[in-house]
């Protein structure tokens, strides 16, 4: 089954576009420009940009008017914004250390907007654990739907993995591999990166980010969770020389306190399957290999993935498949020559496939085909509390926690220096 393929509804003329507020989308810099806002400009029957809010007044009605966005108006405070009725999704694309005061702030305050239905949030939800939660449950005291962007199940190159493996293609997997490059965190530093990306206590480091979206990329092509794991981290460079705007050392340094590596063992839930990872910061000296190295082993086969960047959820990918051709439910049983006569190979890449902004462009499309119900092959509750291992559908605030969750138990494992039990998910 082709779960790459949209619903041929890819419009609906009849129905009025989603009304958009967005938090944090600026003309000048920022995440939202590089993705969510080009996104949106392929959607223009489904999604309309209304209201506006960044850190300043200027900064919105300047952003307005240079992506002349005739229908939006600009806010100066969260309290008006979220009280804005002309709104029925709003996307928030700020720094993570903000999320918690801006989320809790506009969830309260939305009560006054009884046209919101969606809010769709940048991962991580919060800074940690508790502010994660505290957001989870101020929505769902809300009682809207929710979206994380964990944009990666959404990657083409994810979605045919899951595919390969739910239809056996690699028979049972028995063992997995995951080598990844986070950058960042080595020896050097830019001197325009943002301070916070190295501090510990700001939620966005190499085990939140580059091992947190990879790892959620692993359970839902798995279709499993872990039931134990076991991490050591490591700070090893606590300093970083800062680069001028030119890549040259400026002979300063600056204290980093988020981690430099990670080696994180553990077992998948079903099939107690071995996991096994290292990730780690900075630039290689020489590259002999890919930054993303996703290596899955299966008792009739291998699905390989591999990127440039160890950030798999903005990467343009390349899968590479050895096994079996999906099994025919009217076919005859498997034997020994029937499965050599099925064996096939695959090489998977689209070359000219951005990533960046496409993975986002689906969820958006996910929420359309849920919103206007134009997908005739899903069949999703009127609200989604978690997408799980669903290929339809799009992550929330609870397939959020639950990695926040994983995260957590990540730091309590390297601390502690054992192995712990995950809890079962309900």
């Amino acid at each position: 089954m082709n779960n790459n393929k949209r619903s041929a509804v890819s419009t609906v003329p009849k129905a009025n576009p989603l009304r958009v507020g967005f938090i944090g989308l600026s003309a000048v810099k920022g995440w939202a420009i590089k993705s969510h806002y080009p996104a949106i400009l392929q959607l223009p029957s489904q999604f309309k940009i209304t209201a506006l809010l960044n850190s300043d007044l200027e900064s919105s009605l300047n952003t307005i008017k240079k992506l002349k966005l005739t229908h939006a108006k600009a806010f100066a405070d969260v309290t008006s914004f979220a009280s804005f009725t002309d709104v029925d999704m709003i996307v928030v694309s700020v720094k993570v250390p903000n999320h918690h005061g801006i989320l809790t702030k506009l969830l309260e305050h939305s009560v006054k907007n009884p046209n919101l239905k969606y809010l769709f949030v940048e991962w991580s939800l919060g800074s940690n654990l508790r502010e994660a939660e505290d957001i989870y449950k101020a929505a769902q005291k809300r009682g809207i739907q929710t979206i994380i962007s964990l944009q990666g199940r959404k990657s083409p190159y994810i979605v045919r993995a899951k595919e390969l493996i739910s239809e056996g293609c690699i028979g049972e997997i028995n063992s997995i591999e995951i080598a990844a490059n986070g950058g960042w965190y080595g020896y050097e530093r830019p001197l325009k990166s943002p301070s916070y990306l190295y501090d510990i206590e700001s939620g966005v480091n190499l085990i939140s980010h580059s091992f947190g979206h990879t790892i959620d990329l692993l359970q839902y092509i798995t279709s499993s969770y872990f039931s134990e794991i076991n991490s050591m981290m490591f700070n090893n460079i606590p300093y970083q020389e800062l680069l001028d705007e030119h890549g040259k050392r400026t002979g300063k340094k600056v204290p980093k306190t988020a981690p430099d590596h990670l080696l994180f063992q553990a077992a998948l839930a079903n099939g107690n399957v071995p996991v096994s990872c290292s990730f780690k910061g900075g630039t290689p000296v020489k590259k002999f290999t890919k930054n993303l190295v996703i290596d899955i082993h299966g008792t009739k086969g291998d699905l390989k993935l591999e990127g440039d960047a160890g950030f798999a959820e903005i990467s343009n990918l390349v899968l590479y498949f050895c096994g079996m051709k999906a099994a025919d439910p009217g076919g005859p049983s498997s034997t020994s020559k029937a499965d050599e006569a099925n064996e096939t190979m695959e090489v998977y890449h689209l070359r000219n496939y951005n990533s960046v902004v496409g993975n986002i462009l689906r969820i958006y499309e996910a929420i359309a085909d849920f919103h206007f119900k134009s997908n005739p092959r899903h069949n999703l509750p009127a609200k989604l509390e978690r997408q799980g291992f669903l290929f339809e559908g799009f992550p929330t605030f609870k397939d959020a926690l639950i990695l926040h969750r994983l995260i957590d138990k990540v730091f309590q494992s390297s601390e502690e220096k054992k192995t712990l039990t995950v809890p079962i998910v309900s």
